[in-house]
């Protein structure tokens, strides 16, 4: 109705508006485009059947035709046969062209026949019989004719074989292709059809030389360079044999390019993670080397530059080109078995945490019945005092066997002397064994010696102890670690091959060669990639273009990446994209205007969509107190970018704490953790002063009482949570800000309506010093976080930033 109206209102004898013939010309190439896509798909297996009937082995055989009308979807078969039939009558080295037309309309007309039986058209076997048939019985009936000699007869016999074997690689690679899995989840067998497949295809281009270089030879040593770029040495390795086989059967006096591109294409495959020029010059030293020994020098001249104008094709392209092969050497086996490999991670993690536990307990039980046993008596003193001067004295008898109770009260009524001053003298014996005793300047020195050979042993004795507890400590803590690893893993549900070995060779285009890379996505879907590398490759690191070149080839955005080092090893660890950012800002304050402050503080991303934020605040001021809160920030630092557990990495800077001197060393650690994907913030506290945080425009203190690390064998964060949106604020303080109380801290960041956390955190900084007045100094370090949500990016810029 709508159209009626508006051509009514159309004057006569004047053209529709534009409008309406836009309208109508969108509403005809909708029309057309089936009938477009039909024909487009009609030419493609055309040409197919075209470059098959062109290839040729053993000089005049041409089987691959008829093994393309065998295998071919039956929708398209009769545009097969019409471009077999046109590429066996057009000018070959085929000898008897009319053998293979008539295989072909055999072979047709068997599908025709029994396209019907679902089961038998189906079978694996269908399409090679039907192209092995045809060609053998048409084969014979040519030899039976023209009297052929028994070698003619078995070539007869060899390429109805090929023709068989080449049906059931286009049959296989047909299904695969068009089973919409996608390239990433093709098996092992199915890649190998495909590439041979492809092959034979090239196979048509060997005859078509510029001189004596032939360009079939070239596209297939191009192939194989981009497979052994993308599929490594698997990659390379199967498709330097597909191409050397089949170019060794079509090319006369050039049988060695079955072990050239066979090893050519390994080689490649090899230096493929050194660059594109290490895996090409790989493969024309590797192809030179396999050609020594052909005595054919015309022939090996020509073969080298073919591999020669190859490589410095394959170096010219983009570096991107053929970049949807990563799919097709990622194996969708692979994942299925990465999912088994995952769940067994896992398992001998978990198992192996419950059983170092296990180890911690046992040497806790055996450490404390140990020192129970052998643990050093005050009694033990008294006792050697009284063997080393009393063996030997006459009153030996009255002492010890008459006056027993009372010369063992006289010893036990020094031990309190004894722990008071660490030592004795004459008076300190009681009257009644000191009158008796002829050697009492005797037992006065050898209880005094012998005491303080006692106190050594008992300090010694204490430190062991405390040794003998860290190590037990160290099993529960290693203990944790892989609990975390473990709990870590659970969350990633599959591992993406196919964009690792895309981000790999982002990385290797920007110099940086990667030793391992993983790509792994959790259950919400969300991809984050871990890239492991040698140290010196960080100086090359531009983490700005990785990042965006990366997003590109994912298609996902990521966030700027988490980098540490540790052992000569370079870890980069980056997440996609989160819902939050962070803005932040610091101030510090040096005791004294100083040059050491003892507070430390860092904040950084950790790589899995958390920023991580810290303050830790050595004892007391200055030089000693700098290095225990750097150590402290430093070491849990390095372990949380590692991706240890914040837990574990307490305890491991508690141990590193408590056995780096003789002397006390204490360090509080102040923790702030928000996840950008959901807005939740963890505060974490070892001995810690309050945090304030700003929540819809209302700030309150969150106070988690602590011990700091240092002082005991074990240590334990103290917790709270809360969740924050846009515009909050998280506040972390060193105990140095708290010195006026906290009540104008609260004031002030409620009050506070600026922008920039960095002037808050000078704002607060300045002020607690100001109002500090009690004659004393001290170190004040004041960490804002401001939560806040990044402006959308409009859609098309999205998607161009997405690739």
């Amino acid at each position: 109705m709508a159209k009626e109206k508006v051509a009514a209102q159309v004057p006569e004898g004047q053209a529709p508006p534009i409008s309406n013939r836009r309208v109508d010309l969108e509403n005809w190439l909708a029309a057309l485009l089936p009938g477009m896509r039909a024909v487009a798909r009609q030419a493609v297996f055309f040409v197919v059947g075209l470059l098959c009937a062109r290839g040729v082995v053993f000089g005049k055989y041409a089987p691959f035709g008829v093994a393309a009308v065998a295998a071919m979807p039956y929708h398209s078969m009769w545009s097969t046969v019409l471009g077999c039939a046109v590429g066996y009558l057009l000018p070959s080295q085929v000898s008897v062209p009319v053998h293979y037309i008539a295989a072909i309309l055999a072979a047709a007309a068997i599908r025709w026949t029994m396209n019907d039986l679902v089961r038998v058209r189906q079978h694996p076997v269908f399409a090679p019989m039907t192209a092995f048939l045809p060609m053998l019985c048409t084969g014979m009936a040519l030899a039976f004719v023209n009297g052929s000699t028994p070698s003619g007869t078995a070539m007869y016999v060899a390429e109805s074989l090929l023709a068989g074997g080449a049906a059931y690689f286009f049959a296989h690679a047909g299904t695969a292709l068009g089973s919409r899995r996608g390239a990433s989840g093709l098996s092992g067998q199915e890649i190998a059809c495909t590439l041979l497949s492809l092959g034979i295809l090239l196979l048509a281009f060997a005859d078509l030389t510029i001189g004596s270089i032939s360009l079939g030879h070239i596209a297939a040593v191009l192939g194989i360079l981009f497979a052994a770029r993308y599929g490594g040495v698997a990659g390379g390795g199967i498709a330097g044999i597909a191409a050397g086989t089949l170019f060794s059967l079509g090319t006369t006096g050039l049988n060695y390019v079955s072990g050239a591109y066979a090893l050519g294409g390994l080689m490649a495959g090899v230096f493929s993670p050194v660059g594109r020029l290490a895996s090409a010059a790989a493969f024309v030293v590797a192809n030179g080397v396999a050609s020594l020994q052909v005595g054919n020098q015309a022939a090996v001249i020509s073969g080298l530059y073919e591999v020669m104008a190859a490589s410095v094709l394959y170096i010219a392209l983009p570096k991107g080109m053929g970049s949807k092969l990563v799919g097709l050497f990622s194996s969708g086996d692979d994942h299925s078995r990465s999912d088994g490999l995952r769940r067994s991670v896992i398992m001998k993690l978990d198992y192996a945490a419950k059983a170092l536990g296990g180890v911690s307990e046992s040497v806790e039980e055996v450490s404390r019945k140990l020192g129970a046993a052998c643990a050093p008596d005050i009694n033990g003193v008294y006792k050697k005092a009284i063997d080393e001067v009393c063996m030997g004295c006459g009153l030996k008898i009255y002492c010890w066997e008459r006056n027993y109770g009372d010369s063992m009260n006289a010893f036990n009524d020094l031990t309190a002397r004894l722990r008071t001053r660490g030592r004795i003298d004459r008076t300190d014996f009681s009257p009644h064994f000191a009158t008796h005793c002829s050697r009492l300047n005797d037992m006065v020195e050898c209880v005094n010696r012998n005491y303080e050979a006692f106190t050594v042993r008992q300090a010694a004795e204490g430190r062991i102890a405390q040794v003998r507890n860290m190590v037990a400590n160290q099993f529960t803590t290693t203990s944790r670690m892989l609990e975390d690893m473990a709990s870590e893993m659970e969350l990633f549900e599959r591992f993406d091959f196919a964009a690792a070995q895309q981000v790999s060779e982002v990385l290797r285009a920007a110099g940086v060669t990667p030793i391992e890379v993983s790509c792994r996505v959790d259950q919400f879907n969300r991809m984050s990639i871990e890239i492991e590398a040698m140290q010196v490759e960080r100086m090359r690191l531009n983490r700005g273009a990785v990042v965006k070149e990366i997003s590109r080839a994912c298609g996902r955005l990521f966030e700027t990446p988490c980098i540490s080092t540790a052992q000569g090893k370079c870890r980069v660890q980056m997440s996609e994209r989160p819902v939050y950012r962070v803005q932040t800002g610091c101030y510090q304050h040096v005791c004294g205007d100083g040059q050491l402050c003892g507070d430390s503080y860092a904040c950084f991303n950790d790589g899995s969509g958390r920023q991580v934020a810290i303050i830790s605040d050595g004892m007391g001021s200055g030089g000693r107190a700098a290095v225990d809160g750097a150590m402290a920030s430093g070491i849990f630092s390095q372990l949380v970018k590692a991706g240890i557990g914040f837990d574990t990495a307490l305890k491991i800077v508690n141990s590193a704490l408590v056995v780096k001197s003789g002397d006390e060393s204490l360090a509080t650690i102040d923790v702030a953790v928000l996840d950008l994907f959901s807005g939740c913030v963890e505060l974490r506290k070892a001995g810690a002063p309050v945090t304030i945080l700003r929540q819809d425009g209302q700030a309150k203190r969150i106070d988690a009482p602590s011990l700091p690390v240092g002082i005991l064998n074990d240590a334990h964060f103290a917790k709270a949570d809360a969740v924050l949106r846009d515009g909050d604020l998280v506040v972390l303080l060193s105990d140095g800000a708290l010195a006026a109380g906290d009540d104008w801290l609260c004031e002030t960041v409620e009050q506070w309506q600026g922008l920039s956390p960095q002037d808050l955190a000078e704002e607060l900084v300045a002020e607690a010093v100001a109002r500090r007045s009690d004659g004393h100094d001290d170190d004040v370090t004041v960490l804002v976080l401001r939560m806040t949500t990044p402006q959308p990016i409009p859609k098309d810029e999205d998607e161009e930033k997405a690739g």
